[in-house]
């Protein structure tokens, strides 16, 4: 009986907790406990000198009472949720004051013809969907535009803000049959029911703030008013601790390293003892550091736990929560879960994971989840699972409750918007028309039909006035402007919103209820202002027949207008309580997921910190004892102290105050006095709280944790990255595995104020393609950099250079790369004097972007930028970047005069690069020849270079026979064996159709072959192939060799991504002995391999000279896969020169300088395979060209004899 009764009074105490979260008690008067979830007018309407007085936020000391700090709190964060629209708004009404354009600015987005189309009866609420037209077209899919959860501002288009001010927040943005459509579509709630309109022809104006997002602190707002914690010191234990002190920490040991007796007293630990023995390190994974985290995080009301950079932040708090685990096994009874969060969905994935490895029961809230193991984990499968049916008889009733309310809603809409035009009797009902008005509607001896019988009264008097409604809606202009887009944006969804709990699935249905008149009234086309005078013909005519003609229309418009005015404060408080319903609705839901939990063992549930607020009804109805955060640093004070649930005994911060801080998007309150950036894990720090901070690192080499130290006292290296086979050197760069690249190099402003550096960009881009044909996978490198311009320049140039076709490209902005890590970091700094404005580095000067920039690598780092910039800016950027410098310069690592050092794998040259003309000739090695001996066993004559020579072709003449005919192969030793003879043609022509074409010669192998062998996808071919002969009789120029890097070789795959690079235009010079050599041999008649032909045409016996260049081309393109144009080049007489199913722009060039040949439709493209992804420019050839012209030889690489 006794358990029954504690059963029953831990309900109702649930019950209790989830009703006080959702039904918030609003105190009187105008204090901020009184302040409503979305903001007023009043607060979007206060002018500059009214919005100032907002509380002090010192985090320096103590605050005096709970009372001020959580006003504090509360009114900063609430001032940063409504300052973007507050200033916009003031923004647009200076403007038009001042008869300046209401267009999109810095500041502001503004929408005009905004008209609510309907209302959206929805679990989450009603949701009125407006049309709207922007003032240029939008692409939605990609632009950052009406996020839900953005606060916006309307009024109508005639009052301008002056006294009206409706705030409503984006509940949903859809695409399909939404934001695609013209005028596009968008999902509102009103954030005063009272505010709502129903007035279907009301023209509004829309305002959307450029900054601030409000939903990131809408939560936590209603949490600070709920927030009522006891005052802890810190270093107590928790109560539920002193009950149950004994734990198992048997997780932290390499077990087979420990005796059974260490292992019993470990798994049987008290941890009121104190700390655990010192020779547990010996056996165990973790450090001392780490194991005296351990105990605080597991022993004490407070944990504070800084962790650098490697340190093994995460990894300790999985430790922490194993233990925890383990020891809520132990005690039977009533035991509420542990609930874990983290700022990013990354890391909070990264968590649960750890979680499910410990055989965990996890929950995880919240549908962002870039993890798909997750997904069996949300609280829409465990609703699937534990499927309640009807939801039982409290849920039935309220479900009859909200649909006979949105009965209510329809019909009173339907009296107002139906089929039929006005009944009049509404109109007298409302005090709208006399009953003598309404009684000359009514005359028995008139006449009507019966179409007009149903329309209504109203039919027979507006006569030719009655016009459908949609013909006035529809006047509106299409827009035709550039189409805008924010190119870092991007929706995980279709369809995204605000809903409660984002795994319900009826979230965004609900039953649509229209607002749109059937018929009106023709305006009198006469008059540009008519609705004055419509009511003084009303006033002046108690017989409506009265009324002219050609203005019955303009009345009944204003008749429209005055019934939809006055039944709007019924259908407002018909919303009200559908409001009411869907909270009560809510408040259940919770409920029966509480009792889930529990039914399910629940014992770990995940959210973000927004969602430890967005989630508190059912998080605080759980009564949980702990809660532990991950990336506490980067989260704002408010979300946590609004997170702090009554129940909460232990809390666990977990993070790095050295690294990023919270972001803020109202810029003067991150800063002091306001402090919206200082989290409540660097505050308490500041504030000499124990903390313990881990000191031994596990990522960086020696000499890249050198440039951290500045920012951590007794930061360590952990031994592991002191071993050479751990942590290797960069290849190509002779040891020097950091260094900083000086340049004065001009940066440039994108149209959207970002920065950006064109030569800083091409730098590392080629310095990306040497580490990659020095062996380095592009994977294992990462480009950070500070400004999206600059990453999105990075990121074309990347993509666009030929050698790295295939390659995987990690490029990010520094805000987002915290956490992460990589082999080596190529970081961008961009910033460079400005012409106008001087030395400026923005917020570069901000050290904790600095530290997680200069942190992420492991064996390599590499910084370029404008050394005189950062440490001549200003005194911030001195002090910070001059740490920084000063440990590249005491390492040697920087040579501001010289440049960028690179050496040589095969030789031990040293090559300075300077300037981007260094680049020119580097293949990856120095500038000596190769020399060595390839498969084949031809000498290799290439400048030296880092590809492995099985994945080059050998272009040595071939000399062995060929087995189809006997006779010499007149081909290349990379390429296969032909001859042209009738014999070879015969053989050839026995071939299946389809069937790849060519021998199996042992010697060198096909440009296929190689492209199949190094992961390159088999395209196969469509026809069969046709040869064609190919005269070479021209000069040989610089020699075959000297262009070989410029032929049309794309590199497909991770082992070909260097393959056109690497071979790159060689010193002509050097090209001489060469050219001798094989004099002899490009002279004689050489035979050349052709691609397919079209269907239906012919040679027609064409014979065509080509010069070295093009015979290799041709050769190098017969082993290539199919391609996908179609494009052909057509030489004269009718004859067609096919370069490749597809290829023909290769020759545009070149054969466009012949007379009767076809010009060439897209000469930019040099060669393009499946999918575009190999696309490259035909400007190496054209310079092939322009060499040999140059150099007095033969003008022509092509030439067309007679026919034979």
């Amino acid at each position: 009986m006794a358990n029954r009764d504690e059963w029953i009074q831990l309900s109702a105490t649930r019950d209790e907790i989830v009703r006080s979260n959702i039904f918030v008690k609003l105190e009187d008067g105008d204090g901020w406990k009184s302040k409503p979830e979305i903001p007023t007018a009043k607060e979007i309407l206060l002018l500059q000198k009214e919005a100032e007085g907002l509380p002090e936020n010192d985090v320096r000391q103590p605050w005096k009472s709970k009372e001020d700090y959580l006003k504090a709190q509360y009114e900063i964060l609430r001032r940063e949720g409504t300052e973007g629209l507050r200033f916009a708004v003031n923004n647009y009404i200076y403007n038009n004051n001042h008869g300046l354009r209401q267009d999109d600015d810095q500041h502001m987005f503004v929408y005009t013809q905004v008209r609510i189309k309907s209302y959206i009866m929805t679990t989450l609420g009603p949701l009125a969907r407006v049309e709207f037209m922007p003032q240029r077209a939008i692409k939605w899919l990609k632009s950052g535009r009406l996020k839900p959860g953005s606060l916006l501002a309307l009024t109508t288009k005639a009052d301008k803000f002056k006294t009206i001010c409706k705030v409503a927040v984006v509940a949903q943005r859809p695409y399909l049959l939404g934001l695609d459509q013209t005028p596009p579509l968008v999902d509102l709630m009103w954030g005063n029911p009272e505010d709502a309109v129903f007035d279907c022809d009301l023209e509004l104006v829309m305002i959307e703030a450029q900054h601030g997002y409000f939903e990131s602190s809408r939560h936590s707002l209603v949490g600070l008013q709920l927030a009522a914690q006891a005052d802890h010191r810190g270093n107590e234990t928790p109560s539920f601790i002193y009950q149950s002190p004994i734990m198992d920490f048997s997780s932290v040991v390499r077990q087979p390293l420990a005796d059974l007796e260490k292992l019993k007293s470990l798994r049987e630990f008290n941890v009121l003892s104190g700390l655990l023995p010192k020779d547990v390190e010996s056996i165990s994974f973790l450090d001392a550091s780490q194991l005296s985290a351990l105990h605080r995080m597991v022993s004490k009301e407070l944990a504070i736990i800084q962790g650098p950079p490697g340190t093994g932040k995460t990894f300790t708090s999985v430790e922490a929560i194993k233990v925890m685990l383990a020891s809520r096994r132990k005690c039977p009874g009533h035991n509420p879960p542990l609930i874990v969060a983290a700022q990013t969905n990354h890391a909070l994935d990264q968590l649960l994971g750890h979680c499910l490895e410990a055989n965990a029961k996890i929950l995880r809230l919240g549908s962002r989840s870039e993890r798909e193991d997750m997904r069996p984990y949300s609280l829409y499968e465990m609703r699937r699972k534990c499927s309640r049916g009807g939801g039982g008889k409290r849920f039935r009733e309220l479900e009859d409750d909200r649909h006979t309310n949105i009965d209510r809603v329809e019909a009173l809409v339907d009296s107002v918007f139906g089929d039929s035009l006005i009944d009049p009797r509404q109109l007298h009902a409302h005090g709208i028309i006399t009953e003598a008005q309404l009684e000359s509607l009514y005359d028995d001896e008139m006449e009507t039909s019966p179409e007009l019988e149903k329309l209504g009264p109203f039919s027979l008097w507006l006569g030719d006035s009655r016009i459908p409604a949609r013909i006035v809606r529809d006047r509106q202009p299409l827009i035709s402007e550039t189409l805008e887009a924010d190119e870092d944006f991007d929706y995980e969804r279709d369809v995204e919103n605000i809903a409660y709990d984002e795994e319900d699935a009826d979230r965004i249905n609900g039953k649509e209820i229209k607002l749109m008149h059937i018929w009106t009234g023709k305006e009198p086309g006469h008059f540009k202002s008519w609705n004055h005078r419509a009511q003084r013909l009303l006033r002046e005519n108690d017989n409506l027949f009265d009324i002219p003609q050609d203005w019955r229309g303009a009345v009944y418009q204003h008749l429209q207008s005055k019934l939809v005015q006055a039944t709007t404060p019924t259908l407002a408080g018909l919303l009200a309580k559908y409001v009411e319903i869907c909270k009560r609705r809510r408040a259940l839901k919770a409920r029966q997921d509480i009792d889930m939990a529990f039914s399910q063992d629940i014992a770990v549930i995940g959210c973000t910190t927004t969602g430890l607020t967005k989630y508190r009804a059912f998080l605080a109805g759980l009564q949980p004892n702990t809660l532990l955060i991950e990336e506490a640093a980067e989260t704002r004070e408010g979300n946590i102290t609004s997170a702090l649930y009554p129940s909460l005994q232990q809390l666990v911060l977990v993070g790095d105050h050295a690294q990023m801080s919270p972001r803020c998007d109202i810029r003067w309150l991150g800063q002091h006095p306001y402090n919206l950036n200082v989290s409540l894990f660097e505050r308490l720090i500041n504030l000499k709280m124990n903390h313990i901070m881990l000191n031994q690192q596990r990522r960086m080499r020696p000499e890249l944790r050198r440039i951290v130290s500045p920012f951590y006292n007794n930061l360590l290296d952990h031994p592991s990255v002191q071993s050479p086979q751990a942590r290797p050197d960069v290849p190509g760069m002779g040891g020097r595995n950091c260094w900083f690249f000086d340049h004065e190099w001009i940066e440039r402003t994108t149209s959207d104020n970002s920065k950006l550096n064109d030569q800083e960009a091409e730098m590392i881009t080629l310095f990306f393609v040497y580490l990659v044909s020095n062996g380095v996978s592009s994977e294992k490198i990462t480009i950070l950099t500070y400004y999206r311009g600059q990453r999105s320049l990075l990121l074309r140039r990347l993509k666009g250079h030929p050698s790295l076709t295939g390659c995987y490209f990690n490029v990010f902005t520094v805000d987002s790369y915290q956490g992460e890590e990589n082999d080596i970091v190529l970081l961008s700094l961009v910033r460079s004097p400005d012409p106008v404005y001087g030395r400026n580095i923005g917020f570069l000067d901000n050290p904790h972007r600095a530290v997680v920039a200069i942190s992420r690598a492991r064996q390599g780092f590499y910084i370029f930028g404008n050394v005189n910039n950062l440490l001549e800016a200003k005194t911030e950027s001195s002090f910070l970047w001059g740490l920084i410098f000063n440990r590249f310069a005491d390492q040697g690592m920087v040579n501001r005069e010289l440049g960028l050092p690179l050496v040589c794998q095969n030789h031990g040259n040293e090559i300075w690069i300077k300037e981007l003309e260094d680049w020119a000739d580097n293949t990856g090695g120095c500038h000596e020849r190769c020399r060595e001996t390839r498969p084949c066993g031809h000498p290799c004559t290439l400048r030296c270079h880092a590809i492995a020579h099985e994945n080059l072709p050998c272009s040595s003449p071939c000399f062995q026979i060929v087995p189809e005919c006997g006779h010499p192969c007149h081909g290349l030793c990379g390429e296969r064996c032909f001859h042209d003879c009738e014999r070879f043609r015969q053989a050839k022509a026995s071939v299946k159709q389809g069937q790849r074409q060519g021998t199996d010669s042992p010697k060198g192998k096909t440009i296929e072959s190689l492209l199949l062998q190094h992961g390159a996808h088999d395209f196969g071919h469509e026809e069969p192939v046709k040869r064609k002969s190919i005269v070479s009789t021209g000069s040989t120029g610089r020699g075959l060799y000297s262009h070989f890097g410029e032929l049309p070789l794309r590199p497909i795959g991770d082992n070909w991504k260097n393959a056109e690079a690497v071979i790159q235009q060689q010193d002509r010079k050097l090209d001489k002995e060469l050219a001798e050599r094989n004099e002899k041999w490009l002279s004689q008649t050489h035979h050349v391999q052709d691609q397919w032909m079209p269907t239906g045409v012919t040679a027609s016996g064409t014979r065509i000279r080509a010069g070295p260049i093009i015979t290799q081309t041709l050769q190098l393109l017969s082993d290539l896969p199919a391609m996908t144009t179609t494009a052909a080049v057509t030489a004269g007489s009718g004859s067609h020169l096919r370069t490749g199913s597809g290829a023909g722009p290769i020759f545009a060039p070149t054969l466009n300088q012949f007379p009767n040949t076809a010009p060439i439709a897209q000469p930019e493209l040099l060669i393009q395979l499946e999918q575009d992804d190999y696309a490259v420019s035909a400007s190496n050839l054209k310079q092939t060209i322009g060499d040999l012209e140059n150099d007095g030889e033969e003008n022509w690489l092509i030439d067309f004899g007679e026919p034979e």
